[in-house]
C-alpha cells in the first residue's frame, strides 16, 4: 500500500462530528475562524448524538414549568450532590446556569421538546439522582439534535472530511498545533492548526456489550492523553442495562416501579440469590425505578451485581443468561401507579418502541444484560474547554469534570452544547493570536513513524479478533464488579495484546483504521483499569467488590498521565 502525503491549513480543527463536535464548529465559524470537521464514519449520521439507542432521551434545564421550585440553582446543587465530591464546581455551575439558553437555542432550530397534548407544556420528568423534574424529552433520543445542527454547519461552508481517522495530534513547544490521519483512500493528512476541539465521544466500545455505535472507541482520550493531557475521573463510567436480542436497547429505568420479575438462565428468580437477608426485593426495585445508570449509593446496586455476576460466571451462554419478565405490566397497572411516576407519562412511548423493535414485551421474557456506557470522566477542561494542553480543547464526552462519580440523567446532551459552544468560541478566539506555526512534513511524519511500520503488515491474527479479545477482557473484569486482582489482571491482559497489534494482517487502509482504534482502545481501557485498581474504595458508579463501602478519605479526584508509552495515576488535592 502506498501513502500519498495531503496539507491542510486551518485556524480550528474540530475532530468528531456529533452534537458536540457540530455546535463547536458552528461557534468557531460565527467567531470569525477557518473551521474544518474531520470524523471517522459519515458527517451527520456516525457519533453517538445520532445512534437511535432508545425510545428517547433527555435534556435537562430548570424552566420551573413543571416544578415552579426548581432553578439552575437546584440543578447546580443536584449535579454536585450526585458527583459525590468528583465534579468541579465551576464547570457544574456553568452547566447548570447556561442550559436553559441551549435549549432556547435548539427550539429556534427546530428541535421539538415533547409537550403535553392538552395543555401545551412540556413533559418533564425527574431524571437519574436529580431533585426536581426539570428532565424535558426528546423522542429519537439525540436525533433531533443532529438533524438540526448539521444543516447549520453546512450552510455556513465549513469543510467537512469524512472517512478520516487521526493517529496523533501535533504538539510543538507545549502546545497543539494540529494532527495526522489517514483516509480510506490511502491519503496521508497533515492538518496544521492553530486549535484543536476534541469531540470523538467516549469509549464504549471497549466492552463486549455496549450501547454506543461501532466508532465509539475512546480515540479524544487516547490521542489527548499521548499527547501529554490529563484525564480526570476515568474510573467513573456509567453501566446500564440493555436487552441483548433481538436488538440491543436502553431499558427503561422506570418499568422496574410496575415490579417486573428477574429470572436466571432457566427463567427462576435470580435476585434473591443475590440479595444480603436484610434487603427486599421491593427495596431493590424501587431505588432501581429511580435512577438508570448502576450506582452504589442506593440497594439498587444488587440488580446488575446479581446480573453482571450470572452471565461471566461460565457455563450459560451470555446472551440468553438473565431475563426480565414484563407480562404482566398492563395499561391498567401502569395506570394505578402515583401520578407522579415518570412510567405513567412515557408507558405508551415506550410500549410501541419496544414492540416496533421487536422486543415480545406481552408475550414472553426478553433477556437483558449489563451494558457499558457513558464514561463521566474524560480529558480534564477549564471553563472555556481547554484541556491542560494549551491549544488543545475537548467538549462532549470526551471532557471530563463538569460529572463526577454519578451524572445526572438528561445531562449529557446539554453538556455537549454548553462546552460544545464554549470550546468552539474560546477555539476561535485563540487561533486569531496567532499567526505561524510552522509544522514542516519531516516533523508530522516523524509523530507518526508507526503507521509506516504496520503498513502492509504480514500476520496470522484479523484485526478484529484483537478487538474481540479486548472488549471479552475487559466486560469480564472492569463492569460493574472490579476487585484488585481482576484489575492486575485486565491489565496485564492488555500488556498482552499490545504486544500482538505487530501481528496484525494488514490488507488495506480500513485495517490500519482499526489498527489506530485498537491502539487507542488498550490506553483507554488501560486508564480506566488503572483508576479503578488506585481508587480503593467504592462511590457512586465505581464498585471495588473488595472495598465496597464509600471512603470519606479517598474524596479526591484521580488524574492520569500518559508517559514512556504507559499510563501513570496521580491523585489530585483541592
Amino acid at each position: 500500500m502506498d501513502i500519498k502525503t495531503n496539507f491542510l491549513a486551518i485556524d480550528v480543527l474540530i475532530i468528531g462530528s456529533g452534537g458536540a463536535g457540530c455546535r463547536a464548529a458552528i461557534e468557531a465559524h460565527d467567531a470569525g475562524a477557518r473551521v474544518a470537521i474531520v470524523t471517522k464514519g459519515i458527517f451527520g449520521r456516525s457519533g453517538t448524538t445520532a445512534f437511535n439507542v432508545a425510545d428517547s432521551a433527555g435534556y435537562n434545564w430548570a424552566d420551573g414549568e413543571v416544578d415552579p421550585l426548581d432553578s439552575p440553582e437546584t440543578h447546580f446543587k443536584d449535579i454536585m450532590d450526585a458527583a459525590l465530591g468528583m465534579a468541579y464546581e465551576e464547570l457544574a455551575s456553568i452547566l447548570a446556569q447556561e442550559a436553559p439558553s441551549t435549549a432556547t437555542y435548539l427550539e429556534k432550530l427546530g428541535v421539538d421538546f415533547e409537550k403535553e397534548p392538552d395543555t401545551g407544556r412540556y413533559i418533564e420528568v425527574k431524571g437519574c439522582f436529580a431533585s426536581r423534574s426539570r428532565m424535558h424529552i426528546l423522542k429519537g433520543h439525540g436525533k433531533k439534535i443532529i438533524q438540526a445542527l448539521v444543516p447549520e454547519v453546512l450552510k455556513r461552508g465549513i469543510l467537512i472530511i469524512e472517512k478520516t481517522a487521526v493517529f496523533q495530534l501535533l504538539i510543538r513547544d507545549g502546545r497543539c498545533v494540529g494532527a495526522v490521519g489517514i483516509n480510506l483512500n490511502g491519503d496521508f493528512i497533515i492538518f496544521e492548526a492553530k486549535s484543536v476541539v476534541l469531540a470523538c465521544g467516549g469509549a464504549g466500545q471497549l466492552f463486549r456489550y455496549t450501547l454506543t455505535p461501532q466508532d465509539i472507541t475512546g480515540d479524544g482520550y487516547a490521542l489527548g492523553l499521548r499527547a501529554g493531557a490529563d484525564l480526570v475521573n476515568m474510573e467513573f463510567m456509567q453501566v446500564v442495562l440493555g436487552t441483548v436480542y433481538p436488538t440491543r436497547n436502553q431499558f427503561n429505568t422506570f418499568l422496574w416501579s410496575a415490579r417486573p420479575s428477574l429470572l436466571d438462565g432457566k427463567k427462576n428468580p435470580l435476585l434473591e440469590k443475590y440479595l444480603p437477608a436484610n434487603i427486599s426485593i421491593d427495596e431493590c426495585f424501587e431505588d432501581k425505578s429511580k435512577h438508570f445508570p448502576f450506582s452504589t449509593r442506593d440497594q439498587s446496586r444488587f440488580v446488575e451485581i446479581a446480573i453482571q455476576k450470572e452471565m461471566t460466571k461460565g457455563g450459560i451462554d451470555p446472551d440468553q443468561a438473565v431475563f426480565v419478565d414484563l407480562t404482566k405490566i398492563t395499561d391498567d397497572r401502569v395506570n394505578s401507579l402515583p401520578k407522579e411516576n415518570p412510567l405513567t407519562k412515557i408507558w405508551p412511548i415506550l410500549k410501541k418502541y419496544y414492540i416496533k423493535k421487536g422486543l415480545p414485551i406481552e408475550k414472553e421474557p426478553i433477556p437483558i444484560g449489563c451494558f457499558a456506557h457513558a464514561i463521566n470522566g474524560g480529558l480534564k477542561i477549564n471553563r472555556d474547554g481547554q484541556t491542560t494542553i494549551e491549544g488543545l480543547y475537548a467538549a462532549g464526552e470526551v471532557a471530563g469534570g463538569p460529572h463526577g462519580a454519578d451524572r445526572l440523567g438528561g445531562n449529557m446532551l446539554v453538556t455537549c452544547q454548553v462546552f460544545g459552544a464554549r470550546a468552539g468560541k474560546t477555539a476561535a478566539k485563540n487561533a486569531g493570536k496567532i499567526n505561524d506555526l510552522k509544522i514542516s512534513y519531516r516533523n508530522a511524519h516523524e509523530e507518526l513513524d508507526w503507521i509506516y511500520e504496520h503498513t502492509n503488515q504480514k500476520g496470522d491474527i484479523q484485526v478484529e479478533q484483537i478487538k474481540d479479545r479486548i472488549k471479552d477482557v475487559m466486560w469480564k473484569g472492569v463492569l460493574v464488579v472490579r476487585r484488585k486482582e481482576k484489575l492486575e489482571l485486565t491489565i496485564e491482559s492488555l500488556k498482552a495484546i499490545k504486544k500482538d497489534i505487530k501481528k496484525i494482517s494488514v490488507q488495506s487502509f480500513s485495517d490500519l483504521f482499526l489498527i489506530s482504534e485498537i491502539k487507542n482502545l488498550i490506553d483507554v481501557g488501560t486508564a480506566i483499569c488503572k483508576a479503578a485498581l488506585h481508587r480503593q474504595e467504592s462511590r457512586g458508579s465505581h464498585y471495588r467488590e473488595d472495598y465496597p463501602s464509600l471512603d470519606k478519605s479517598w474524596e479526591k479526584k484521580i488524574l492520569l498521565r500518559y508517559k514512556n508509552d504507559d499510563v501513570y495515576v496521580i491523585e489530585e488535592h483541592e
